[in-house]
């Protein structure tokens, strides 16, 4: 490691004992050699700093603090104290293949444009399970009310970016999606990428230290921010029909309720148009794809739901006609029974 290292490898930690080994060996077999890992302790009671400290590598260096601050400080004191020319992020409940930082930085150099190169993740333990993110800018884009473009843990940052526009986490944010909303305000500055192989492996299942929240109230408060983030006007009522395309929903969907997000659909895409956001028609395609993949959610639990959303597609394609049979048949058979 050089006495200005080219990555400063960000894992903040907090309460993550039984896997924190693990994550910062998979940082310390990396093929790049020319890295410092950071690693900034949030006041962890769960003896995760003690095993950090039992691995002696000059590579290593540690930030503690006396109080528990949440995610979102304890990243921020990270992002003040790094030095790299480039920030790579890594949980301390996952894992990176040794190549990462090898491609990832020399995708940058070759790409003075990007300021965040992300890449798939697979599931620890199950890697023939792949998370995706679509490779270039104008696809990353098109996520950007849906979900994260490039994920926080995945990524490479270029920090003279982070520095000159002073991008930092929300230090208040306590909750689950400080990283899509610091994720957003690299875009304003910069494009986005993801190589596309694995080069991460995420802890998911019940040992995941993020399992068991609920995730409807959490993307609420995400679906409530992104908008203002991005200066959208929407009603209470138009938010909370937006949750539909992240999968959430607290009130049912009947063939009115299904109406309405057809017109919130038809509305959100008219005001990116204006405004020049998200990619144009890259954004109307995954509008229609989240739109899409509605109907069997809908079918399954309301037939008129259903019919409604065949009727504002205004397509009538021959699987779902059938899918809507045989859920018929299958509802009367059991009221029979």
């Amino acid at each position: 490691m050089s006495a200005t290292p080219t990555v400063t490898v960000l894992m903040t930690l907090y309460n993550k004992g039984p896997y924190v080994e693990e994550a910062v060996h998979s940082v310390l077999a990396q093929t790049f050699a020319d890295f410092q890992l950071l690693i900034v302790d949030d006041a962890s009671t769960d003896g995760g700093l003690d095993k950090v400290k039992a691995i002696l590598d000059p590579r290593i260096r540690i930030l503690e603090s006396a109080v528990n601050t949440g995610r979102a400080a304890a990243a921020n004191r990270g992002l003040d104290a790094a030095t790299g020319d480039y920030i790579a992020v890594l949980d301390a409940d996952d894992t990176m293949h040794p190549a990462r930082l090898a491609k990832q930085v020399a995708y940058l150099e070759a790409h003075p444009g990007v300021g965040a190169v992300g890449s798939w993740a697979c599931v620890l333990h199950a890697p023939q399970q792949l998370v995706r993110w679509p490779a270039d800018d104008g696809h990353c884009r098109a996520l950007m009310l849906f979900g994260v473009p490039v994920s926080y843990g995945l990524g490479l940052l270029r920090r003279s970016t982070v520095e000159q526009h002073r991008l930092r986490c929300d230090a208040q944010w306590r909750t689950p999606g400080m990283d899509y909303l610091f994720m957003l305000q690299i875009g304003r500055h910069a494009c986005y990428a993801n190589l596309q192989e694995p080069l991460c492996a995420y802890r998911m299942g019940a040992n995941n230290m993020r399992h068991g929240r609920d995730e409807r109230d959490d993307w609420r408060l995400l679906v409530h921010e992104t908008f203002r983030f991005f200066g959208l006007p929407a009603s209470a009522e138009e938010l909370e029909l937006h949750l539909a395309f992240h999968g959430q929903w607290a009130e049912p969907f009947n063939a009115g309720r299904t109406r309405q997000l057809w017109a919130w659909k038809n509305k959100l895409a008219a005001l990116a148009r204006e405004r020049g956001l998200f990619s144009g028609a890259l954004f109307e395609a995954e509008l229609d794809r989240r739109w899409g993949r509605l109907f069997h959610r809908f079918a399954d639990h309301d037939l008129g739901a259903a019919w409604a959303h065949l009727r504002c597609s205004g397509q009538w394609p021959a699987d779902r006609l059938m899918y809507l049979l045989k859920t018929t048949l299958s509802r009367w058979g059991g009221r029979k029974r």
